[in-house]
């Protein structure tokens, strides 16, 4: 009748496990444990505990494997208290140094936050096995304590014990958190000897390890050469090809990366996996930095059809992939359709208003958010000074700025700073720019000095300007346009000294000559423009650019401001282009409007910032041509619409 009870157990049928209970006619330790193990295996923990208290109620002695189970029911429970009860209940009986005991007590107290006291249980145990290393292993890393769980693994081979999937699945879990890959390659390597590396938990978790470390084609080797895959495996490559877009040289090399994810993600659903909330979150996120909005479409409809539009990780990520596309409209309905909303979902539609230029929106969007009892923290703040800084607000920033330090006890850090110079600038109250820059707590850093730098040149501050300058020569930056725009400084005022200091630190620096390079995606076919390569498609499209041009300058007084210093050459090349050469986003938009639809938005990335004169084109194009036109440069994105741009003509141009 116990193997009655047992097999009910199993087969998940616990009502009919416990009408056989009832029915022994003698109850023995086995019967009781079998019966206890049935409700913790069957998600009843609680139940479970109810059974043993009975138990001992009946006068049955629990055997070390009955409080083993007891104390998994606890685990399971988060009860640590009673947990405690039966800890004690085992040194009363001299048992606490059972292997069994031992490990559900380390597994117990990590569970519950306290490893001192995990540790401690595992010390105790008297013939320590597979299970107890892996155990305390799991502890350490389970409480962020990923060297001494190293520490541990180490003593463990030291002992001779050998090492099961679990125990190394744990181990390369803790190598990726400090992405120790020197480490992880070892453990490699242990798991070929031992014969685990076919497995599939252990090849994903390697994987993941090259993946986090940069190894990208490590990964992508292991990744080709499984038969067998899961959902775990593909939404790791996924992962990974997005952090290889990052890491990219170039953005058409980020955008072959995207299509590989998006290649990766069509093999998963083809696959008979279904995507999780892991995978559309992913693949959004590819779609948000390859400016992919039709992709990012299809996977919103997918989200719609499998029901995971209402996570909030997913609809976060929805939310801020039609914010990079430029689409603020779709941006603000997906949010407005999330059924619940984090911290993260608010910032990010706070911030999406503030990069659109809707101030008010973003504001308001603020307020309803202290109303709901969220509580803002320094990134919500960014996006509030930021839509304040846009919009001129000078009131209104500084006393968001306050609010943010008495209300919220936020300490302002830089980029707080950045948004009130910026707004400073934006006004052309350099003086004031400058007071809160030396009212800061630490050294301004690059970006603060480019601003007021910026500024100067823009408004003929020359005082300020070179003083500025100075400040950022000494910084010695490593950015190619802060470097250009100080050369371009020094040479309109004929200082060729600070030139040269400037050249010098470039070929120190060894920072490569800014290429300017824009590419179009038209049916998922890449499109690239540089400034040089003037018959690559042919003259139709640049008689069709000429033609712009003359309309803009005819039409609404367009004027051409390109400074082509910008694409000075380094070292002994030392040469500028022709000056009937134009920029490469006026080629792309030229090919885009020649190819594409009437009604359909341009989109086009950019490599570096777009040039002030290239932004007064684009403003007059929209105009002429009632058409959106949507740039992504390396400092943010400009929608143009109407002959109006969102970045408010001051969107850190060149």
């Amino acid at each position: 009748m116990t193997f009655l009870v047992n097999v009910y157990a199993k087969c998940g049928s616990m009502e009919n496990a416990q009408k056989v209970f009832n029915k022994l006619p003698r109850r023995n330790v086995v019967a009781w444990t079998t019966l206890m193990t049935g409700y913790v295996h069957n998600d009843q923990s609680d139940v479970a505990i109810s059974v043993f208290q009975e138990m001992l109620e009946f006068g049955s002695f629990p055997t070390n494997y009955t409080l083993g189970i007891a104390l998994n029911a606890c685990s399971a429970i988060n009860s640590v208290e009673l947990g405690k009860q039966i800890h004690g209940y085992s040194i009363k009986y001299h048992i606490d140094h059972d292997t069994s005991v031992g490990n559900s007590l380390c597994s117990l107290y990590s569970k519950c936050a306290n490893l001192d006291s995990a540790i401690k249980a595992f010390l105790k145990i008297g013939e320590k096995n597979v299970v107890s290393w892996t155990a305390v292993i799991c502890a350490c890393g389970d409480n962020s304590k990923a060297l001494k769980g190293l520490r541990f693994f180490t003593e463990m081979l030291a002992d001779n014990v050998e090492p099961n999937e679990f125990t190394l699945t744990s181990v390369l879990s803790m190598c990726c958190t400090m992405l120790s890959l020197s480490f992880g390659v070892q453990v490699h390597c242990l798991s070929i000897k031992l014969g685990y590396e076919p497995n599939l938990r252990i090849r994903n978790s390697i994987m993941y390890l090259y993946l986090r470390c940069g190894r990208f084609g490590e990964a992508l080797r292991l990744f080709n050469g499984m038969e067998d895959m899961s959902l775990v495996t593909m939404n790791s490559i996924i992962a990974g090809y997005g952090e290889m877009m990052e890491l990219a040289k170039d953005d058409l090399s980020a955008y072959c990366n995207g299509t590989e994810a998006l290649n990766v993600f069509s093999k998963l659903n083809n696959s008979g996996f279904k995507p999780d909330i892991y995978s559309f979150s992913s693949i959004l996120t590819v779609c948000s930095k390859m400016f992919a909005l039709e992709q990012g479409e299809q996977v919103h409809a997918q989200t719609l059809k499998t029901g995971h539009l209402s996570d909030m990780i997913v609809g976060t990520a929805l939310v801020n992939m039609y914010n990079k596309c430029g689409s603020i409209e779709r941006a603000s309905k997906a949010f407005r359709e999330m059924s619940a909303r984090t911290l993260i979902s608010w910032t990010s539609m706070i911030a999406a208003f503030a990069q659109n230029g809707q101030t008010q929106q973003a504001l308001q969007l603020f307020e309803d958010m202290r109303l709901m009892g969220v509580r803002p923290n320094q990134v919500t703040f960014v996006g509030v000074l930021s839509a304040c800084a846009h919009a001129g607000m000078v009131n209104e920033a500084l006393g968001y700025f306050e609010t943010m330090q008495k209300d919220f006890k936020i300490k302002p850090v830089m980029d707080h700073y950045s948004c009130l110079i910026d707004m400073f600038v934006r006004l052309g109250l350099l003086n004031e720019a400058f007071v809160v820059i030396k009212k800061m707590d630490f050294p301004p850093n690059e970006y603060i000095w480019s601003l007021l730098l910026a500024g100067c040149k823009r408004d003929g501050n020359t005082e300020l300007g070179f003083y500025g300058a100075e400040k950022l020569l000494e910084l010695k930056p490593k950015n190619t346009e802060t470097c250009l725009l100080l050369l371009n400084m020094y040479k309109s005022a004929d200082r060729w000294e600070d030139v040269s200091k400037v050249q010098e630190l470039m070929k120190e620096k060894r920072l490569k000559k800014l290429m300017d390079w824009s590419w179009i995606s038209i049916h998922d076919k890449v499109y690239s423009f540089k400034p040089d390569e003037r018959q690559a498609y042919g003259a139709e499209m640049y008689d069709y650019l000429d033609q712009l041009l003359d309309k803009a300058k005819s039409l609404v007084g367009y004027q051409s401001l390109e400074s082509f210093e910008l694409l000075e050459v380094e070292e002994e090349e030392g040469k500028t282009l022709p000056s009937n050469v134009q920029h490469s986003e006026k080629l792309a938009v030229a090919f885009g409007l020649l190819n594409m639809p009437n009604a359909a938005p341009i989109r086009i990335i950019k490599n570096i910032s777009m040039c002030r004169g290239c932004h007064n084109f684009m403003k007059a194009i929209s105009s002429l041509n009632a058409r959106e036109i949507i740039i992504r440069d390396s400092k943010r994105l400009h929608k143009f619409v109407n002959g109006q741009c969102s970045c408010g003509d001051y969107g850190g141009l060149l």
